[in-house]
């Protein structure tokens, strides 16, 4: 009985990491320019696709929210615990790290709840940005004119209302 059990719990843990991961999982063409440029952050972490970023690397911050907060950050060292990067406490590690992003501890003067960051000397001239909220996560998106060009995922392991239907 105690073996069907573990069997049982085994089964049910893959199986919602296979649903978790078909959710979240960046396909290689989302890998591209854009991702290498463009990310998400909160409080004190940047959440890219680029493995190359240096200590002092700076960015620009786009506003995806009312909250007012600085308008660069600069990245100061790739994030490894939980105190410096939300996105990696134990609660939501898992999912955050599935959408095979780096994650990076950042500084500035007063820090984003939420925002996009551009790497500096990226052209963001007629890129829109936007959030909403969906199913426990945040998803951000730029689009220039009306086609998407990159999106971003964070998981906040809470239940948020629903703001993404018809909001992009």
């Amino acid at each position: 009985m105690a073996r069907q059990v573990v069997t049982t719990a085994l089964f049910i843990t893959a199986l919602i990491s296979a649903l978790l991961s078909g959710c979240v999982t960046v396909s290689p063409e989302r890998k591209n320019e854009v991702a290498e440029k463009l990310g998400w952050v909160t409080g004190s972490c940047l959440a890219i696709h680029n493995e190359n970023l240096k200590i002092g690397d700076e960015f620009t911050l786009h506003q995806v929210s009312d909250q007012e907060h600085s308008r660069s950050i600069t990245v100061i060292s790739r994030a490894t615990s939980s105190e410096q990067c939300k996105p990696l406490q134990k609660d939501r590690r898992f999912v955050n790290q599935l959408t095979d992003a780096t994650f990076y501890y950042v500084n500035a003067e007063e820090l984003p709840e939420l925002a996009v960051a551009s790497i500096k000397g990226y052209s963001t001239r007629g890129i829109k940005f936007r959030a909403c909220y969906s199913n426990q996560a945040v998803q951000f998106f730029a689009f220039k004119g009306e086609k998407q060009i990159w999106q971003g995922y964070y998981f906040v392991a809470a239940q948020v209302p629903e703001t993404c239907r018809g909001s992009r």
